[in-house]
């Protein structure tokens, strides 16, 4: 379930609403087409723009299966995420017995805040946008009702990795023969930085 929540990006209650049939593995996606509330019913997703295919990686797809093999609920109506008895999970022991052990045994523990499962929606954010893929894609597979609330979340990163590739760029033909040089004559001048700003000056 942890696997699925970074590689998909699902919220918690999409996750523990997901069931088989919404597993395509043929066409490598999860449909995301209701939740669970906290007493534990199948609802309607809150809004429309959360109802949506998020794209399941081969790796992914691959585990889903393995776990589908070994669960004894493995109808398309059963959960993939359930208890011996075929329930769905509850959400608090998710994150107590699944999110919390977790991040023990990954030594996280020592952290400013311990991490929780929506952190994990952040994650796969942050691997799409760290891809270069655009603001309406990511926004599609987070399920969010609009661009504009993707790009406001997330403006940090996505300016990251919009400007980031501009910026070495240009640094480096405005002054990477500049650096080299100075480095160069680093064996004659015993405080390289004294080259540098040397250079530069001149």
């Amino acid at each position: 379930m942890l696997a699925t929540a970074v590689f998909s990006g699902l919220r918690l209650m999409e996750l523990l609403g997901l069931r088989w049939a919404d597993v395509d593995l043929e066409r490598g996606e999860l449909h995301v087409r209701s939740q669970l509330s906290r007493k534990g019913a199948l609802v309607p997703l809150k809004t429309r723009s959360c109802r949506r295919d998020v794209v399941l990686m081969p790796e992914l797809a691959a585990t889903l299966k393995r776990h589908r093999l070994a669960s004894r609920h493995s109808l398309p109506e059963d959960f993939v995420f359930c208890g011996a008895a075929g329930r769905p999970l509850h959400f608090r022991n998710v994150q107590r017995r699944g999110m919390d052990e977790a991040v023990e045994r990954a030594s996280l523990e020592a952290a400013k805040r311990y991490p929780t499962m929506h952190d994990l929606r952040h994650c796969f954010a942050s691997l799409l946008i760290g891809q270069g893929l655009d603001v309406v894609f990511v926004s599609r597979q987070l399920g969010h009702a609009n661009p504009a609330t993707t790009l406001r979340v997330y403006a940090s990163e996505f300016d990251n990795i919009r400007h980031g590739d501009s910026v070495r760029t240009v640094l480096s033909e405005q002054f990477g023969n500049l650096l080299e040089t100075a480095t160069r004559n680093q064996a004659q001048d015993p405080a390289p930085e004294a080259a540098v700003v040397t250079a530069i000056h001149n």
